[in-house]
């Protein structure tokens, strides 16, 4: 090779020509054993053991991703059965403070909290127009659901004076059939139990399924008093 020929062989042809020919080490198994790589904590290493730390790290993460999917899977599988057991009592009320209680229950034995909310109840359960407005516009902004933490002026919106969660976690999702009728939200004393990147699937179900109730079920029969604050 000239001396021209080797000033124009700089690292980067070196290297794109490697990336053209992944194959090239292939036959040549002796440059591989040459090759050396510095590292701060081992000093010069080869090629072939760079090459098998990397595969051995990326195998610990893909078990750690399989050990994730796994528990996900484990995870959805409860929830699905518990959301269907929920969707099968909700369907037998006959008044939506008996959907509510069915709600607020199954919270409960999931080790969260329940918060129904009407925009044309007053009380306990009433939820103001204007200001679950400026929520839904804050936060919703064409999204299903809202997950993660919520700010003192975002509890007074949905909640009112009535207590909630300081630093826990909420998802809350609109019911709505033609025009908004209210909110469903379950909250979690972990602040980090709800988290924007989870799926709502089940949850957004079950929305659909209590507003299509809320919109056609009587508040209440026979003048049974009201749930009281078991889980809000």
């Amino acid at each position: 090779m000239s001396y021209v020929e080797a000033d124009a062989l700089t690292a980067e042809v070196v290297a794109e020509y490697l990336r053209d020919n992944p194959d090239f080490f292939q036959d040549r198994k002796d440059l591989v054993d040459r090759l050396a790589i510095n590292n701060v904590e081992q000093g010069a290493v080869s090629l072939v053991e760079v090459q098998l730390k990397r595969q051995r790290h990326r195998i610990e993460e893909l078990e750690e991703e399989i050990t994730g999917l796994m528990s996900l899977a484990a995870n959805n599988d409860k929830t699905f059965y518990e959301f269907m057991d929920l969707q099968a009592q909700v369907l037998k009320c006959s008044d939506f403070m008996q959907v509510i209680k069915a709600v607020e229950q199954k919270a409960l034995d999931l080790g969260l909290k329940a918060h129904v909310r009407i925009l044309s109840q007053s009380g306990f359960y009433q939820l103001n127009e204007e200001r679950y407005s400026k929520f839904s516009l804050n936060h919703f902004n064409g999204k299903d659901a809202y997950l993660g933490r919520l700010r003192k002026t975002d509890r007074h919106d949905l909640f009112g004076d009535f207590p909630v969660p300081e630093l826990g976690s909420y998802v809350v999702l609109p019911l709505a059939k033609l025009s908004p009728l209210g909110l469903l939200a379950f909250s979690s004393e972990d602040g980090g139990h709800f988290q924007p990147h989870m799926d709502t699937l089940f949850l957004r179900h079950l929305a659909l399924v209590v507003a299509h109730l809320a919109d056609t079920l009587p508040w209440q029969i026979n003048n049974e008093p009201r749930a009281q604050n078991t889980s809000s």
